[in-house]
């Protein structure tokens, strides 16, 4: 038996800014997804919360080329023949101002922007008031918008059509301003959420006389100081010039579209066709897109995909943390790791239990890495930036999630604005976040534990079991995963049965790393509580303190380890019961209290951290195991009837593991010896699930049909994304 100290010294490392908050984004949960417009607002709001202040020239210059000198006057002088400024071009012809501003006067606004437009060389934009029509029936539309010039006349407008949305408010009071910025987030929201083809978003805001600019990107929401848009008549042109002259590429890359992607139609069906290296994918459906409707992160989008020769694969496209490693980059390595120090059996039965990845590139647009802008990099404002927040008025409630709707949060890192709740202080922010464009093209084409569980109770159980096998050949290479949840683990039938397989290894890291394990990375409803809180929990009484000693130990810094990854296998065995029960017993009129099960469900999926009820519920055996018996249905219980044996000995190893703290001495036969004890458990469970069918609480409480017990149900066409409505 070989014992590895596992208190490293602590690492000094530049803390990257928020992938997305701890909490379960709002845009993730039952209110976003009703098609209530105020709803919708109020959760890409929360979620945003602030936006990047920066000088109007510095984002501008991120737009387009600007005019010259020579070429400015020019502009003027033409500007002056077409009547759109007054003949000493010191005024808008069409807003020069009476005593009182009046709304139609305000937003006279095509003659001019058409009149700088038209002197842009193959300019492929032009501008029109609101017509916008959404297959999602959205009734908050721009107040006007670039669009690209061939959509021009079309009957129906779609986000997809939208180049620059417009807002515009007659005052400049702290109303107008809100508002306006509320409609404009909302507009850049929907133009990122809809359309796989956008990498970033401009919008233009005026109130009065004070005019904005906007980028929305996968990186952060940017908004300028204003301009005086009727003093300021240089800055107008040049800016107009620069998004006609940003258009003048038949792909639009310049105003935010991907080159990369394609969107074209199958049978009446849209569908996109990716590049990746030098290689096209068509995808055939969606997988998961969920993560596309909050609008900074990572932004995944995941697609079954057939390659040119007519190949089932699967790909996803998302946004990674400029200073991370690429997701096939971590593989590659775990894949060395494993051929090391595996023996040439495991190896091979390793590789059958992770994801395959056929192939991974970083997205290039002319020759050059496509990442997100930093718009005050090496220019004479840079350190003039600053975060502000987003005026959320009226004072929004902090929720939690609402675990009756089923949603299983993202994987996630630590908020900054969650700070004060965890009594965390983070260093000051002292770089604009950034992220790479990335692709990943997997062999494997399955079905999520998350989706399965509806299928075939026995089948996400032997799931859950291969997903364990691929974290026990991770650990044993010396990795841990870090992002175990019933969304990373896919079901794969190939000639030879279902498998389950271990995925998404975008947060995975070796063990001994030096590089920072403080942070809490994760999907919420599945983290160790040690991972939330931050901190060791099952070591023994210490030795008291003496008198008159001054030399206060410290304590190591929190590092995850395996037992924090069998621990999350724990909470998807239990969320798949708690969330769930047999169709038997729903359709039955016996005594199931359904509402006692959700409040149950609640309690240990609270969807928020610190809640000590989570805790609680992992903590408690004698309790728990309770619980198991009274809320469960007997069907169900007869099943998981080892849950709380299962929480019993992960406490026990804990203890086991931080017996000598401060040193955590993690070894190989602990190691094995809970790996086996785990396999063990959910071997048993998917022996006694037979037949057994699940449905969700929150269906039996919408008083849906469950399924009949002998009913069959093929995998869903949307296996793996959420209805997305607004």
């Amino acid at each position: 038996m070989m014992a590895t100290p596992h208190t490293p010294p602590s690492q000094k490392s530049q803390v990257p800014p928020p992938d997305t908050a701890l909490l379960p984004p709002h845009t993730s949960q039952y209110d976003y997804r009703t098609g209530d417009l105020e709803l919708g607002r109020e959760a890409v709001l929360t979620d945003l919360r602030r936006y990047l202040q920066v000088p109007f020239v510095s984002l501008a210059k991120c737009v387009g080329a600007v005019p010259s000198q020579q070429r400015l006057e020019e502009m003027h002088d033409h500007l002056i023949r077409s009547e759109v400024l007054t003949n000493d071009g010191l005024e808008w012809k069409d807003f020069i101002q009476p005593a009182k501003v009046s709304e139609e006067m305000t937003f006279k606004l095509e003659g001019i922007i058409s009149g700088i437009l038209e002197q842009v060389p193959n300019c492929r934009v032009s501008y029109l008031s609101n017509m916008l029509l959404s297959e999602r029936h959205n009734t908050s539309l721009p107040d006007g918008y670039l669009v690209r010039a061939k959509n021009r006349t079309a009957p129906r407008m779609h986000w997809f059509d939208i180049a620059v949305p417009f807002g515009f408010k007659k005052e400049r009071d702290a109303k107008a301003v809100r508002d306006n910025e509320h409609k404009m987030i909302w507009s850049l929201h929907n133009i990122m959420r809809e359309d796989p083809c956008r990498r970033f978003a401009f919008g233009i805001t005026i109130e009065d006389t004070q005019l904005r600019l906007w980028l929305g990107n996968r990186g952060f929401l940017a908004v300028t100081e204003p301009i005086n848009c009727f003093e300021n008549i240089d800055g107008v042109i040049s800016l107009f010039y620069a998004l006609g002259f940003a258009s003048a590429s038949t792909s639009l890359k310049g105003l935010g579209w991907d080159p990369t992607v394609e969107r074209i139609y199958v049978g009446g069906k849209m569908q996109y066709k990716f590049t990746v290296g030098d290689e096209v994918f068509t995808t055939t459906r969606e997988l998961a897109t969920h993560s596309a409707d909050y609008m900074v992160g990572r932004g995944t989008r995941v697609y079954e995909a057939m390659d040119t020769k007519g190949k089932k694969v699967a790909i996803k496209d998302s946004w990674r943390e400029i200073d991370h490693q690429s997701e096939g980059e971590i593989v590659e390595k775990i894949l060395a790791s494993c051929e090391k120090k595996l023996e040439a059996k495991d190896f091979a039965d390793a590789k059958r239990h992770f994801v395959g990845v056929r192939l991974w590139k970083d997205v290039t647009i002319d020759g050059a890495s496509d990442e997100t802008v930093n718009p005050v990099a090496g220019d004479e404002h840079d350190g003039t930036w600053k975060w502000k927040p987003i005026d959320l008025r009226p004072i929004l409630p902090e929720r939690l999630h609402s675990s009756a709707t089923g949603d299983v949060p993202d994987s996630s890192k630590l908020s900054a604005f969650l700070s004060a709740q965890l009594g965390i202080v983070r260093r000051k922010e002292t770089r604009i976040p950034q992220r790479v464009h990335a692709r990943i093209v997997f062999h494997d084409v399955g079905v999520t534990v998350k989706d399965l569980v509806l299928i075939s109770l026995a089948d996400s159980l032997s799931c859950l079991s291969g997903g364990l096998k691929g974290l026990y050949y991770l650990h044993k290479a010396g990795w841990i995963h870090r992002d175990f949840s019933v969304g990373n683990v896919i079901w794969v039938v190939g000639d030879n049965g279902g498998i389950g397989k271990l995925g998404d290894f975008e947060y995975a890291k070796e063990i001994n790393s030096n590089t920072s394990h403080d942070d809490q990375t994760g999907t919420m409803h599945f983290m160790a509580i040690e991972v939330e809180h931050q901190e060791y929990l099952f070591q023994t009484l210490a030795p008291p303190p003496t008198y008159g000693d001054t030399d206060v130990p410290s304590s190591p810094p929190f590092r995850m380890n395996f037992l924090h990854d069998i621990e999350s296998v724990w909470w998807a065995y239990a969320w798949i019961f708690f969330y769930h029960t047999d169709t038997i017993t729903a359709n039955s009129n016996d005594s199931f209290d359904v509402d006692a099960q959700s409040r149950q469900h609640q309690l240990a999926f609270p969807g928020a951290i610190g809640q000590p009820t989570r805790r609680d519920f992992f903590t408690g055996i004698t309790k728990l195991r309770h619980t198991c018996k009274s809320i469960l249905s007997d069907r169900c219980f007869k099943v998981c009837d080892n849950l709380a044996l299962f929480a019993y000995n992960l406490q026990a190893s804990y203890l086991k593991a931080e017996a000598e703290h401060p040193l955590i001495v993690l070894d190989d036969s602990l190691r094995e010896d809970m790996h086996a004890k785990a396999a063990e458990y959910l071997d048993y469970a998917q022996k006694e699930a037979g037949d057994i069918k699940l449905c969700r609480l929150f269906d039996l409480r919408r008083q849906k049909r469950p399924r009949e017990e002998g009913e069959t149900s093929p995998t869903p066409d949307n296996a793996g994304k959420r209805i997305r409505c607004g």
